[in-house]
């Protein structure tokens, strides 16, 4: 049966475990939660000795995996059995008659990372077996997976300060999560992680990084751009200009569409900007109204002609002047 995240999370920690686990997809991190949860929960510790193995697919056989699945339980509940690096695993198919008729006392978890199974290595399968695919978390959805992410850890997180962690993590779940543990050793349960934690801790700067240059263009603060812009040109290998030029050009957008709307209603604004909280909301508006239609058209223009020259399109100019350039040109 194939299930969401949520749903193998909550019947593991219910103690309800199915005979295997087929877990796949490009995104690791849900992979390994889960997993590891199974590993270090299905059997108590002084049972583990005998009873569960790790078994790496590159360095294994189906046979060995077959095998090991198929010895009964020495004294507990259960047997584990866990292959990771599935997807390294040669002959693969040859694991696929054991899905349809497995062990009721093992537990067996393939761990079959950055890819999928065929819908034919898997069709046959019991039907209590557990089937997962692990989908990345989409950009637009990415802080508001950190801000949950955190409230997990029993830790608060502003939206400003989630915005500073995806812009210079990205879409790597299991370093964002590491950190969040790393920051339950020295933090108590409850506090909040302010930007000022985030510098301290991550070493992610609270003043220069994209968000904050976001807002110095939206007020049209030159000398707060330029600042901001002078530090990104010593560290351009942390902030290139293809990712600030996307960052910009999903903003200036988003200010274009909210100009173009028939109406300010609320299902007017969800269009253009998703369920965001009123204050974020006024944010936009006077962003926005420090700009004329022509003038974001014309940064649009000046965006998508810049998002070329970095590429090398037309241009050998460093990208520490070609960002220089581009934020004078938005500016005037």
């Amino acid at each position: 049966m194939a299930l969401k995240f949520e749903e193998v999370m909550s019947q593991l920690k219910s103690g309800k475990y199915a005979p295997v686990y087929l877990l796949m997809g490009e995104e690791p991190f849900y992979i390994d939660c889960i997993a590891e949860y199974i590993e270090n929960n299905a059997l108590p510790e002084a049972d583990r000795d005998f009873n569960q193995v790790v078994l790496y697919g590159r360095d294994t056989h189906p046979d060995e995996v077959v095998a090991n699945a198929k010895q009964f339980a020495f004294g507990a509940d259960y047997r584990v059995v866990i292959l990771k690096e599935a997807k390294d695993l040669s002959k693969f198919d040859q694991l696929t008659p054991y899905f349809a008729h497995p062990q009721p006392s093992t537990i067996l978890v393939i761990c079959y990372k950055y890819g999928k199974l065929k819908a034919a290595q898997y069709k046959n399968c019991d039907k209590s077996t557990v089937i997962f695919t692990s989908e990345p978390v989409k950009d637009y959805q990415l802080a508001a997976w950190v801000q949950k992410q955190a409230t997990e850890h029993n830790f608060k997180l502003n939206q400003q300060a989630a915005n500073i962690i995806t812009e210079h993590i990205g879409n790597d779940l299991s370093r964002i999560d590491n950190e969040f543990k790393k920051l339950k050793i020295i933090l108590p349960e409850g506090s909040e992680i302010t930007p000022e934690i985030i510098e301290k801790n991550i070493g992610i700067s609270k003043e220069y990084n994209i968000f904050e240059l976001q807002n110095a263009l939206g007020e049209r603060n030159v000398d707060k751009a330029f600042r901001i812009c002078l530090n990104f040109a010593h560290n351009m290998k942390d902030n290139p200009n293809v990712k600030t030029i996307a960052v910009l050009y999903t903003f200036y957008s988003k200010m274009l569409a909210y100009m173009l709307l028939p109406d300010n209603s609320p299902q007017s604004l969800e269009r253009v900007y998703g369920k965001i909280n009123p204050y974020v909301m006024d944010i936009n508006r006077k962003y926005a109204s420090r700009y004329s239609l022509a003038q974001v058209r014309k940064i649009m223009s000046v965006l998508r002609e810049y998002d070329l020259k970095s590429k090398g399109v037309d241009s050998d100019a460093p990208d520490e002047e070609l960002l220089m350039e581009m934020i004078y040109r938005i500016l005037h």
